[in-house]
């Protein structure tokens, strides 16, 4: 670390000089551009101008791997460590269940596509521009989604709508995909100060993302659990008081998770003890439920205390959101 003194000239400008080993390296000299930005958290970052270039990172996976789940894992890996174009070339044939089982796997991630494909090789691309999308965009849509899927697989149970529940699991699916996405982007955002200063994050804000947005991934594993049990548990397994308990859980979850989500994207800590509130009730019903199962039979009681567990995981993943905008676990010891 270097600690250089400011210095003032003539109306109050002023300058501080450069490193000369940085100069040196960046081929800078007297008339060369640098762009300096100011982070929300009073950093400066200065760089040299350089004209946006159209390079893409690129790499290429051999095929035929040891295992075609290897193969797919390693395309993954590339899309989420930012790489623009990732080429599967093979030294054989690439048989047709792998070739499909591949392109499962790139519909899966959100803006990679196929752009040339032959026998033994194919080449995707990530189309989408980075600084057109942002966390907070990414974000907001999963809360909708998984805040929709607690909501309708609680429903269902309570109603015994099988419709229901693969509307559910096909939702989650979709919270999967956008979870990628946004791990992709953050990653690239903490590699390009450029990117991140243009998304206004801090490299902290880039990890409060990453573990919220891994929270709401939980919330919507849970919700299709819950959604699961609806074939498990015959209509007249469920008491009209049991019905309308489920219910509530819903209508406080819900209000639960929109409060988190907002403390999160605000850091407003009042937001986020109000969240304590909500807790407090769904604990006190999911309490009241498990009592019910005194009344049932053994096989469907179990399945009531794994959706009594799932809804008190969710409750506990909407702490650990709002956790991330002032500390709760303390509240709720």
């Amino acid at each position: 670390m270097e600690m250089r003194r400011i210095q003032e000239m003539g109306g109050g400008t002023s300058l501080v000089s450069l490193p000369k080993k940085w100069v040196t390296h960046n081929g800078l000299k007297k008339g060369s551009i640098v762009t300096m930005e100011v982070l929300p958290n009073d950093y400066l970052i200065l760089y040299p101008y350089r004209q946006e270039t159209t390079e893409v990172k690129q790499i290429e996976i051999p095929y035929p791997a040891k295992y075609i789940k290897l193969l797919i894992n390693k395309v993954t890996g590339a899309y989420l460590t930012g790489y623009g174009i990732i080429k599967i070339q093979g030294t054989t044939r690439i048989s047709f269940e792998d070739r499909n089982q591949i392109k499962k796997a790139v519909r899966n991630l959100v803006g990679l596509e196929i752009i040339e494909e032959d026998a033994s090789s194919m080449t995707t691309q990530f189309l989408l521009e980075p600084t057109t999308l942002t966390p907070e965009k990414i974000f907001r849509r999963m809360h909708l989604i998984a805040r929709g899927m607690v909501r309708d697989s609680i429903d269902a149970l309570a109603e015994k709508d099988k419709a229901q529940v693969k509307a559910v699991a096909e939702r989650d699916e979709e919270i999967d995909r956008l979870y990628f996405l946004m791990v992709r982007l953050l990653r690239s955002a903490a590699q390009d100060l450029q990117l991140s200063s243009k998304y206004g994050l801090t490299p902290v804000d880039c990890l409060d993302y990453r573990v919220a947005a891994n929270v709401l991934e939980s919330i919507g594993d849970s919700a299709v659990s819950i959604a699961n049990s609806v074939d498990k548990l015959p209509a007249s397994s469920l008491s009209k008081k049991m019905g309308e308990m489920l219910k509530q859980v819903a209508v406080s979850l819900e209000e639960m998770q929109e409060t988190a989500v907002k403390a999160f994207l605000t850091k407003n800590a009042d937001e986020g003890r109000l969240v304590v509130n909500r807790y407090s009730e769904v604990s006190a019903i999911v309490e009241d439920l498990t009592k019910q199962v005194l009344d049932l039979p053994s096989t469907f009681g179990a399945s009531i205390l794994s959706i009594a567990s799932a809804m008190e995981k969710i409750s506990q993943c909407n702490i650990d959101i709002a956790d991330l905008a002032t500390t709760m676990y303390p509240m709720i010891s």
